[in-house]
């Protein structure tokens, strides 16, 4: 039997973190700078996530896998099929043998004799780490009877995971070739969003802060027999005034802040509330 390069087992939700990692290394290490994935779908498909532009090398595999009619995809440096039913085992040995790259299986069905074979043929077996250490042992010991030692790995961090799931290597810094450059492009979209996202979430918390402020400026006017609603407003910094709104029903205040956002309609859906009591009327 041709053998896989790497076949991936383990946890679906740490499956899809470490599988692409891995293949991404294997590209880097290949002349060609691709890879291919094989993932053996089970019950549920994978997860889709955002595909990088395939590279030059990739989109030639893929073009080269779908002159033959096999449903192929590629995003940055990864070549990808998914398999299902009964024949997924025997057509990715067809495609291992005729495969002009590194070969990565990902497992995500249930082992089974024609999966146990092909696990025993590869050159290399991985495990990845999951919270429960008993079902670690006895993944690694049910493997063993095949006459092969796996390795157990964590998954990447969330950064490394996110490009490589994408398609790209996380060292494309240290690299300085073409490749390299292509591969920063691709990069900029994820780095953007990422960037976004937490910029996101800390205006959403900052405003969340300033409207319990409010919220409570605003009921101690109350018991003052002040306006509580212009003290809120002033309770806050300037430009926060406008996306501010209070509303009051009876002793109790509620004080809503929308926080800033560069995408339209986001800014309501991430709106924060605070609420404060002023008590019974003096």
């Amino acid at each position: 039997m041709i053998a896989a390069e790497l076949i991936v087992l383990g946890e679906r939700s740490e499956l899809q973190l470490l599988a692409p990692a891995l293949a991404v290394t294997l590209a880097a290490q290949c002349p060609e700078r691709a890879a291919l994935v094989i993932t053996l779908v089970g019950d549920c498909a994978p997860r889709r996530r955002w595909a990088a532009p395939a590279s030059a090398a990739a989109a030639r595999h893929r073009d080269r896998l779908a002159d033959q009619g096999v449903a192929v995809s590629a995003r940055g440096r990864l070549v990808t099929i998914e398999l299902a039913g009964e024949d997924a085992v025997a057509s990715s040995e067809r495609l291992i043998a005729t495969a002009q790259l590194p070969v990565v299986v990902v497992a995500l069905r249930p082992r089974d004799e024609q999966l146990d074979a092909l696990i025993g043929a590869a050159r290399r077996v991985v495990v990845a780490r999951c919270r429960d250490s008993e079902l670690e042992r006895l993944a690694i010991a049910q493997i063993a009877t095949l006459g092969v030692d796996a390795e157990l790995l964590e998954a990447p961090p969330s950064a490394a995971a996110c490009f490589a799931a994408a398609g790209l290597s996380w060292g494309w810094l240290a690299r300085s070739d073409g490749q390299a450059s292509v591969e920063l492009l691709a990069a900029v979209p994820i780095m953007l969003a990422i960037t976004l996202a937490a910029a996101q979430l800390l205006a959403a918390g900052l405003c969340r802060e300033l409207a319990g402020e409010a919220a409570g400026a605003g009921a101690a006017a109350l018991l003052q027999s002040r306006d509580p609603q212009a003290a809120a407003r002033r309770a806050l910094p300037g430009w926060s005034r406008g996306q501010l709104r209070v509303t009051r029903r009876g002793r109790e205040l509620r004080v809503a802040i929308n926080p800033p956002s560069l995408v339209p309609g986001l800014a309501r859906l991430l709106s924060v509330e605070a609420r404060a009591d002023a008590g019974p009327p003096a």
